[in-house]
């Protein structure tokens, strides 16, 4: 039987008849009319409906550092082509993973601006969202199906699951217990109508790869979501909504004691459209896919601090540097350029924001 260690909010699974595993710790037809104020909303929510994922899950644990989130004091520097660039996750032990419209690939830094990137699966899919549950990476697929891999020395990605239900499924965050949460949005991307919710994936007490129970989670209080990140016990995600008019939106919900969804809070509200977001402390770093910028917001949800309008080419996704091969000051960022457009170069690249030396 397989049993479960828990360290720090990390749920790492041990395989039955081992005694130790290698963990380090450490795109729809459809015409609609509208009022014109709304109609660039849902032109802008087009734009980015294959946008959106998590970064490392959040905890609330991470001691914050003084963090260059401007353009004054840091440069952008390119570090390989991702087509469709889209999310970002580091291990604990510093693995880092990019997906993007053909692939899940592994990130090794090679050199002081160059890295090397290995595909993860087989097949081509329009992948979307990852997620960490003890040794296993989970990716999310814009068609509609949950790919898996184990984290050994070479990983590959295999389907597990078809969702049931959604149009986009999107946006990945691993709850405390183990469970999976999955933004469904912010539009459709397979052909479906629009079904915005927040689903939770449970999954077999002795195989990662197995999915026993999918249910919608939240289906209240949110109308585009797109990216998501967990802290503690409170899951932030991305979103927008027509009535009131809020192109951009970064919403907070908590995970009840007994597992449910407690009340949605908008954190801060933005003139422009978001994609991703991640957690550094008890602040937020949010993309701005339309603006071309990030911005680091504080625990009120205020703007600390951000690049400069249109620096980054439809940024979708951003995250913390994590040693052995990035520093903790350092921020990766995929720019995700024009969807669809897995060739030209705007966008479909990963980039290094570095500070400047002191």
């Amino acid at each position: 039987m397989n049993s479960t260690v828990f360290w720090n909010d990390w749920a790492f699974e041990r395989p039955a008849n081992s005694e130790k595993i290698p963990v380090t710790i450490g795109g729809a037809g459809e015409t609609m009319t509208l009022w014109k104020p709304l109609a660039g909303l849902f032109a802008a929510l087009a734009l980015a409906a294959c946008g959106g994922g998590s970064g490392s899950p959040g905890t609330g644990d991470e001691v914050p550092v003084e963090l260059c989130v401007a353009s004054d004091c840091g440069e952008l520097i390119v570090l390989a082509t991702v087509p469709d660039a889209e999310n970002l996750l580091f291990t604990p032990g510093g693995r880092l993973f990019v997906s993007g419209g053909t692939n899940v690939f592994e990130v090794v830094r090679t050199g002081d601006t160059t890295v090397e990137l290995t595909p993860l699966s087989p097949t081509d899919c329009n992948f979307t969202g990852l997620a960490l549950r003890g040794y296993t990476l989970y990716a999310s697929c814009g068609s509609g199906e949950l790919y898996a891999a184990a984290l050994d020395a070479e990983p590959e990605l295999a389907p597990i699951h078809t969702y049931e239900n959604t149009a986009l499924p999107n946006g990945m965050a691993t709850g405390a217990d183990g469970a999976l949460y999955v933004t469904d949005g912010p539009l459709p991307g397979n052909g479906s109508l629009p079904s915005p919710k927040i689903i939770r994936l449970r999954f077999a007490e002795n195989d990662p790869m197995q999915v026993v129970e999918q249910i919608t989670w939240l289906d209240d209080g949110l109308a585009f979501p797109n990216g998501l990140v967990r802290r503690g016990n409170l899951l932030y995600f991305t979103d927008s909504s027509i009535l009131p008019v809020e192109l951009g939106a970064v919403r907070s919900v908590p995970i009840l004691p007994d597992g449910s969804a407690g009340d949605v809070v908008t954190v801060a509200t933005f003139a422009s459209l978001l994609d991703d977001l991640t957690s550094v402390g008890d602040r937020l770093i949010v993309t701005g896919y339309l603006s071309g910028r990030i911005v680091l917001l504080g625990a009120d949800g205020v703007e600390i601090s951000g690049t400069a309008l249109g620096g980054l080419s439809f940024p979708s996704s951003v995250i913390v540097g994590q040693p052995p091969m990035f520093r903790p000051d350092e921020l990766l960022i995929t720019e995700k350029g024009i969807l669809g457009d897995t060739a030209s170069g705007v966008g479909n690249r990963l980039t290094l924001l570095r500070p400047n030396p002191s």
